[in-house]
């Protein structure tokens, strides 16, 4: 049985090592990328516009691609009226006003796609009807769940982006305030400082110096602010950002103790991470290295011994 399992476990090791291997050179990439930018004005620039208006569903029209997916979101109308759908679509990035409507538009193209996908092949092998219901079955549910994962998977990344680059915009905009800005100066210049190394912070930021200079009241904007991120942390600088609008007390500082929290956060969930790393390891260590090794260290022994029984 051995002999069937370690070219398994050894083929799945390689595996890994080739994911990290192209991880840690995709990564060094984008860090020379980004260096590169930042040297470069023109060009940084150039990305700066099209991270503002290359994106499809930030534009103020929907692309003639997407008009389809707009006409069959219309078979959903409980997902367009969606309070819910539409700053859970926000806090992934889309924020375009007809994004409810594109997505439900997705969910039905997957969803029918996936099932007609698994039915006609079925039908063509003259399963069991059982059998058939349940392959059916779950190519829907597989379909129908397919567009909300993907939206979920972006709006964890994008979390975790804001999140841990927070704390330095916060003291970015600590620095502006006792520098004699005010508070809607101070986040326009944090929200065009903070470009390169959160682009979604960046895009926060503008969104509501945007909405401020629209006519909508601080107070909303910055809870506006925090219902597009879903971020525990922006949600406690708002509300201390709210409470001393509101009371009237020093801005700069409650952000600067609030600047320190959120770096003591933000250390204790690296050193939290640090304690589960030895605990992660053990599965990788047990299942691809220490099989290879009993058969480095067995098999010699091993094979002499079924050469003398052999002999016998």
């Amino acid at each position: 049985m051995i002999l069937y399992v370690v070219p398994a476990l050894t083929a799945l090791t390689f595996l890994a090592l080739a994911a990290t291997i192209y991880r840690v050179y995709y990564g060094s990439r984008r860090f020379t990328e980004r260096l590169h930018r930042m040297i470069n004005t023109d060009e940084a620039v150039l990305v700066a516009h099209e991270a503002d208006f290359g994106d499809p569903l930030m534009e103020s029209s929907v692309p003639f691609v997407l008009k389809p997916l707009v006409l069959l979101g219309y078979l959903m109308p409980t997902q367009i009226a969606s309070e819910t759908l539409k700053w859970e679509l926000a806090q992934a990035g889309f924020r375009h006003l007809e994004s409810r409507k594109i997505f439900a538009g997705a969910r039905v193209l997957s969803t029918v796609g996936l099932g007609l996908g698994a039915a006609l092949p079925a039908w063509g092998m003259r399963l069991e009807p059982h059998e058939l219901f349940v392959l059916v079955g779950t190519a829907i549910a597989v379909g129908y769940t397919a567009p909300m994962m993907f939206v979920r998977t972006r709006q964890a990344r994008r979390q975790m982006d804001i999140t841990l680059n927070l704390p330095d915009a916060l003291d970015l905009l600590v620095i502006c305030v006792e520098a004699g800005q005010g508070l809607n100066a101070a986040l326009m210049k944090v929200g065009k400082e903070t470009h390169f190394s959160s682009p979604a912070l960046s895009e926060d930021l503008m969104m509501v110096n945007n909405e401020m200079r629209a006519g909508v009241a601080r107070t909303q904007a910055l809870r506006n602010f925090s219902l597009r991120t879903g971020v525990d942390d922006v949600r406690s600088l708002v509300a201390v950002m709210i409470q001393s609008d509101r009371f009237g007390t020093s801005v700069a500082q409650a952000l600067r103790i609030h600047a320190d929290s959120l770096r003591t956060k933000r250390r204790q969930r690296a050193e939290e991470k640090a304690r589960k790393a030895p605990v992660k390891l053990v599965f990788p260590l047990v299942f691809c290295i220490f099989p290879e090794l009993l058969v480095v260290l067995l098999a010699p022994g091993m094979l002499e011994l079924f050469r003398a029984l052999s002999e016998n």
